[in-house]
């Protein structure tokens, strides 16, 4: 994936304008169920299997609603976003926990200074974030992880409704410069950023509290149930709504 500088910091403009404005009308970010929130949680202890409590990096934080999958095995967190409003109704949330306004391509934090950097539903965001995965690795401690989850491009509902080259294409409830993605163009983003041990599986089971436009909420709890057998089948596994991707820092 190449895009030169300035579409690079045109899309960090468009979305970081795009969520500000989202989170000052509604109050909050907050896309999934607490049974959402709970299955990404059990993933990510699955995947990582922190036996310690550990110094966290969440990137993509939002308003905070990620900071449960990670805050019971973290003995430090810090929760970094773009939008500076999405950052504001964390600190006036979460006043134990720290908050920082972000750009994932350019830390503002010190080299090796954490054991896990969690993307939030974030790379997705990112035309290149390969960058970020490199920014990650710098602030990565050696044999640190990196976790990541985000919309899969070969679940069929992301595939027809949230890609933009799809004719059923629908623009209502994404940023601008969102999209789903292959797990294969995941994978190769981590190895490019000299990432090691990648693993990846796919996740469904995610319902979703509220979607765009708003006339699909009428079929909102059919696809929720569909996402849930699906899940079931062990479709999900392969094809699920969400790929979760992780991987260590090499250990030198």
């Amino acid at each position: 994936m190449v895009t030169n500088s300035s579409d690079n910091n045109g899309s960090l403009v468009r979305e970081r304008e795009y969520f500000d404005q989202l989170v000052e009308k509604q109050g909050d970010f907050n896309p999934f169920t607490q049974d959402g929130w709970n299955s990404l949680r059990k993933q990510f202890r699955k995947s990582t299997s922190p036996s310690t409590p550990i110094r966290i990096l969440d990137i993509g934080c939002g308003t905070g609603q990620s900071r449960q999958i990670y805050i019971d095995n973290a003995s430090y967190y810090l929760g970094v976003d773009l939008s500076a409003q999405s950052i504001a109704v964390a600190k006036a949330k979460f006043l134990e926990s720290e908050w920082q306004v972000a750009d994932a391509r350019n830390l503002p934090l010190a080299s090796e200074s954490f054991d896990l950097v969690a993307f939030s539903s974030v790379l997705h965001h990112i035309p290149n974030f390969t960058e970020a995965l490199k920014e990650a690795g710098r602030v990565l401690r050696p044999g640190g992880i990196v976790f990541a989850f985000d919309p899969n491009l070969l679940h069929p509902a992301m595939a027809l409704l949230r890609h933009p080259k799809s004719p059923f294409y629908l623009s209502q409830g994404v940023s601008p410069d969102e999209r789903p993605l292959l797990p294969s163009t995941l994978k190769n983003a981590f190895q490019q950023a000299g990432l090691t041990h990648i693993r990846q599986r796919c996740l469904s089971n995610l319902p979703y509290r509220a979607v765009a436009p708003r006339g699909i909420n009428a079929f909102l709890s059919i696809y929720n149930q569909a996402d849930r057998l699906w899940a079931w089948s062990g479709l999900g596994y392969f094809f699920g709504t969400f790929v979760i991707t992780w991987a260590r820092k090499q250990d030198y």
